[in-house]
């Protein structure tokens, strides 16, 4: 009798951790930090339909989205010039929210930078590669001292100005900073080479149909 009824105790409290494991959720606070590509700029020259905002629609869905925050994203957002949001805790007017604030509540935080710093120089010499590298380095390591939780960060990919070698080898350094604080890569490399994930031949933005891919990427690994 005693067996049975420790038996049932046992069952009882693994069927209660797994009710509560499958209903419990924790509020989702999504942050954006990057550039055109965080947007989801167009071949227009208008924003598009990001990755974000597919994770956005992922997590209300699921009825756990606190809250979204893309304010801090720009279309010409350079390594330079995030690291001086960061340095300077650059504060949006709209609500009051200072850029450390918003990282350090983020349940998902992810980074999109580089494809339109390095795809608008006029040459892309190894110290213009060297310097930016740095500075996803000192970006990446200031997000893991105010994030300690997922942070994804998006990889470069091959455009008609940068060549797939020299992608590839930036991607490798990007990988290793990851590595060195635990940062999530999401490499994108794959569907760059198809031309359905385009606006067009001459544009390197990407559709919805690339920006679907990448927050199910996300998703993934969350």
């Amino acid at each position: 009798m005693k067996k049975i009824i420790l038996l049932t105790i046992t069952i009882g409290t693994i069927l209660t951790f797994f009710i509560y494991k499958k209903l419990y959720h924790e509020d989702m606070n999504i942050v954006a930090l990057g550039d055109g590509i965080a947007i989801g700029q167009t071949a227009y020259n208008v924003k598009g339909y990001s990755y974000n905002d597919y994770l956005k629609d992922y997590y209300e869905e699921n009825s756990i989205l606190k809250e979204y925050i893309t304010e801090f994203t720009n279309e010409k957002e350079t390594t330079e010039t995030l690291l001086l949001k960061l340095q300077n805790n650059y504060t949006l007017e709209s609500t009051n929210t200072s850029i450390t604030q918003a990282i350090a509540k983020a349940k998902i935080l992810t980074i999109a930078l580089g494809m339109d710093e390095l795809h608008f120089e006029t040459e892309l010499s190894s110290d213009k590669i060297a310097k930016y590298v740095k500075n996803m380095d000192k970006i990446l390591k200031m997000l893991r001292i105010y994030n300690k939780k997922s942070i994804y960060l998006i990889g470069l990919y091959p455009t008609k100005k940068i060549s797939k070698e020299t992608i590839q080898k930036i991607n490798e350094q990007l990988k290793a900073i990851c590595e060195k604080y635990s940062i999530i890569f999401i490499d994108i490399t794959n569907i760059s080479e198809q031309k359905n994930y385009f606006f067009t031949p001459n544009s390197y933005y990407f559709n919805y149909k690339a920006h679907q891919y990448i927050s199910e990427k996300i998703i993934e690994n969350v």
